[in-house]
């Protein structure tokens, strides 16, 4: 490089101006982002309550967080809300998320979501394999009915 090039990479105006400018663009994308006014956990039904900005309520199961998985009231019970409310924070256990990510569904790192999928689904898959008195019955009251009906094949 030549000595003009680095002077002016170096040039304490340029700096400020691009400082500046950084903190603008930071503060545009912090007002955009959801944030929550109130997170609290209810041991009781073990759920995250995120009370929103915009009025509406988010609740999540505990046992779908990555790093909650704690029988420890007082540790699920220290969080709390950061940046402005756009990150929540349990500092016992030291786990940060972003409010948008709940909001998205996003309650992990990708290992730990592909888990929590496959957990569910073998949950769909052994309530649809279980053989209960109220399956039994609700089968027969729709063979009375004509059965289940037939598949509708389109072109």
């Amino acid at each position: 490089m030549d000595e003009k090039r680095i002077q002016a990479l170096l040039d304490d105006s340029e700096f400020e101006r691009e400082f500046q400018l950084a903190n603008k663009r930071g503060a545009e994308r912090m007002e955009r982002l959801p944030k929550a006014r109130t997170a609290r956990i209810d041991l009781r039904s073990r759920r995250l309550v995120l009370d929103m900005e915009s009025g509406v309520t988010l609740l999540v199961p505990i046992d779908m967080i990555q790093g909650l998985q704690t029988d420890d009231p007082e540790a699920l019970n220290d969080v709390e809300l950061i940046l402005n409310g756009t990150q929540i924070h349990w500092e016992t256990l030291d786990v940060y998320f972003t409010v948008e990510s709940f909001l998205k569904g996003i309650f992990g790192s990708q290992r730990w979501m592909s888990g929590l999928k496959e957990h569910l689904a073998e949950i769909g898959r052994k309530g649809g394999r279980a053989k209960t008195p109220a399956k039994r019955a609700a089968s027969v009251e729709n063979g009375k009915k004509g059965g289940r009906p037939r598949r509708q094949r389109t072109a």
